[in-house]
């Protein structure tokens, strides 16, 4: 879990490094005594856990985590202050934990407990591969689909990002001309048997006229790229569901978001430097 550590004392930063040193798990990339630095930092690299004291000159605690939130949604925030009267505020703000100076190593392992119970709990079951040729996994295993038009169906409500997708758009985007009623119901078939092999059935919802998947059950590279994930973004090479022609429009919709979020990126940047 990448890890950063802010505080404007810089001994006790290097206090809980020190004491946190042999816990595997974390892997601390960035000790900040500027709430600034560390912001700057969160924009261009990946923050899975950030450990912040409450009160700090110039921007406080609660400031840098709410800033680091915008940055990336499921940041574990966990508060250090020697003031208990802060913990109403890190409690209004929806920290995940709070720790209460001075700390000992005991103290140190249970934050760092909790933050790896939070992080599996975030973990989404279900994975799409969406650049490059498409894919779908769970538990991190790609899924066997019954046939390749199941794995088509279930590509085509992903691109349409849980919005319902009639018959006819199915029918038209899969077969065109070529369509008959058998080859459709036995493709749903596919894909519904597909998903419980894999114990994600829960995934796949039908109604009258039209089928949909639940994107909220899911994790994927484009989700990422839309949320500003510095690893997604570069990721992006300009190919998405490559197998599908229907896919293709895509490309250039993200390629444009893609130079939209790099250039805002370096203005960014730019102005801090000046």
């Amino acid at each position: 879990m990448k890890t950063i550590l802010v505080d404007d004392m810089l001994l006790d930063l290097q206090l809980f490094e020190l004491k946190c040193a042999d816990m595997p798990d974390f892997e601390i990339v960035g000790k900040f005594t500027d709430p600034h630095a560390a912001i700057e930092y969160a924009c261009g690299h990946v923050v899975d856990f950030a450990l912040l004291d409450i009160d700090m000159p110039g921007m406080s605690g609660i400031q840098l985590a709410q800033e680091l939130r915008r940055l990336r949604k499921d940041i574990i925030i966990v508060f250090a202050t020697a003031h208990p009267k802060f913990a109403v505020d890190a409690l209004k703000m929806k920290a995940d934990y709070i720790i209460f100076k001075p700390f000992d190593r005991e103290d140190i392992a249970d934050v760092m407990e909790r933050a790896k119970l939070l992080r599996r709990r975030q973990h989404k079951r279900i994975y799409f591969h969406t650049f490059g040729a498409f894919d779908m996994l769970v538990d991190g295993e790609p899924v066997r689909f019954r046939s390749g038009k199941a794995k088509e169906l279930m590509a085509l409500c992903v691109f349409r990002e849980g919005r319902p997708v009639s018959i006819h758009e199915i029918v038209e985007n899969l077969w065109g001309e070529d369509a008959d009623g058998a080859g459709y119901r036995r493709t749903i078939k596919d894909l519904a048997d597909s998903l419980r092999d894999c114990g994600a059935e829960e995934m796949f919802l039908r109604s009258r006229g039209s089928l949909r998947v639940r994107i909220d059950l899911a994790d994927s590279d484009y989700q990422d790229f839309m949320n500003g994930d510095e690893d997604a973004i570069c990721q992006y090479q300009g190919v998405f569901m490559q197998q599908y022609s229907w896919a293709e429009s895509m490309v250039y919709v993200l390629q444009e978001k893609k130079e939209l979020m790099l250039a805002r990126r370096e203005k960014r940047r730019s102005h801090k430097e000046g």
